[in-house]
């Protein structure tokens, strides 16, 4: 019997065969845990036009995860942000502490690390702001 008769006999059963093997595999290693790194934007939300931030605030959250490894593959097609309410703010500083309850991750999908952990905002008004910035003084020549 030849190579090309022994691969096309029974060519049905060998094919079944193999994408029982190919499913088994994958049923195995998607269940297995994993750990992945995301970088997740901030967004800003709900800040007074009469307010400013006086530094700027992170761009990025790094999310290190872990959990199986079929969440975490899914968990890196979901676009996630990382959206920090400011409504109510006032003048002064505050602080996001708990930014792993802001990020919405699926169930047995958990957070290893977080950086920055804490985001710290210092909002002033918008004339103070002025004040502080020497290059937003209005006669100001060169």
């Amino acid at each position: 019997m030849s190579l090309k008769e022994s691969l096309t006999q029974n060519f049905r059963l060998k094919a079944l065969s193999l994408l029982l093997a190919a499913l088994l595999w994958f049923s195995v290693t998607a269940g297995q845990e994993g750990i992945a790194t995301l970088v997740v934007p901030v967004q800003l939300r709900n800040l007074s036009p009469q307010l400013r931030l006086a530094e700027d605030a992170p761009k990025m959250v790094e999310l290190r995860v872990s959990g199986p490894k079929l969440l975490l593959w899914q968990l890196k097609k979901k676009r996630l942000t990382a959206v920090l309410d400011l409504q109510g703010v006032g003048e002064g500083r505050v602080a996001f502490t708990n930014l792993d309850m802001i990020l919405s991750l699926q169930q047995g999908v958990h957070i290893i690390r977080l950086y920055p952990s804490i985001i710290d905002l210092k909002v002033v008004k918008v004339e103070k702001l002025h004040r502080l910035d020497p290059s937003h003084e209005s006669g100001k020549r060169e």
